[in-house]
């Protein structure tokens, strides 16, 4: 389900497959064309919506199949392992497609990618980037991609600066869970780390992704 009239242009321009498409009776705005299109009275449709505050249009669409899990030496993909919050997710998947990361791998039972607060955060980068699911770290390692853990964890004693860090090659930037963070065992090649001048102890997730995937675009632009 894609609601509001900013994702639905989106998916729409990304070439996403639609089923049809709900528009609340006093909407007017914008409507992809050539999709059937059902107009609900008030109630109904904001008894369906997902949000608090609906913006007057839905639309069902399938979900795109999964692209060959196979890479060049040119690509470099944001990889997240056991992400758990939608809005994170949906921020990182932005973060990726703006810094022209080659996709975003989800690993473990990450937050599901299609879910309404994922598409919401994302605002519609969900339709313009390469999304993968495996079950572990190793599944890439076989696909042939170094990866890069990202930790704030003292007992990773290995880690080198991100902007010291070698970013060539395929490349996996690898992010843990919003508590955990990655496993310090976790099956990576080498550890990176974001330095800090302040007290706080680590970066939010999603910040902490943003930030390294700007620096990885900057590097290989």
């Amino acid at each position: 389900m894609v609601e509001g009239p900013t994702l639905v242009e989106e998916a729409f321009a990304a070439g996403m497959s639609f089923i049809d498409q709900y528009v609340r009776e006093d909407y007017d705005g914008y409507e992809a064309p050539g999709v059937i299109t059902h107009e609900l009275d008030s109630k109904t449709f904001n008894s369906v919506s997902d949000t608090e505050s609906p913006r007057g249009i839905m639309a069902v669409c399938t979900m795109p199949p999964p692209d060959d899990f196979s890479f060049l030496a040119s690509d470099w993909l944001l990889v997240l392992d056991e992400v758990s919050d939608p809005g994170n997710l949906g921020t990182l998947v932005r973060s990726a497609e703006a810094a022209g990361a080659s996709g975003v791998v989800l690993v473990g039972s990450t937050v599901d990618p299609w879910s309404p607060k994922v598409l919401r955060a994302s605002a519609g980068a969900m339709f313009h980037v390469r999304i993968w699911s495996v079950d572990s770290l190793e599944d890439l390692r076989d696909a042939g991609v170094r990866l890069l853990g990202t930790t704030s964890h003292e007992t990773v004693t290995d880690a080198v600066s991100v902007y010291e860090a070698d970013l060539s090659g395929c490349i996996g930037i690898v992010l843990g869970n919003e508590s955990r963070g990655l496993d310090p065992h976790a099956p990576v090649d080498s550890w990176i780390t974001i330095p800090q001048q302040g007290r706080s102890e680590s970066l939010n997730v999603a910040m902490a992704g943003t930030v390294v995937a700007m620096h990885v675009a900057h590097v290989r632009r």
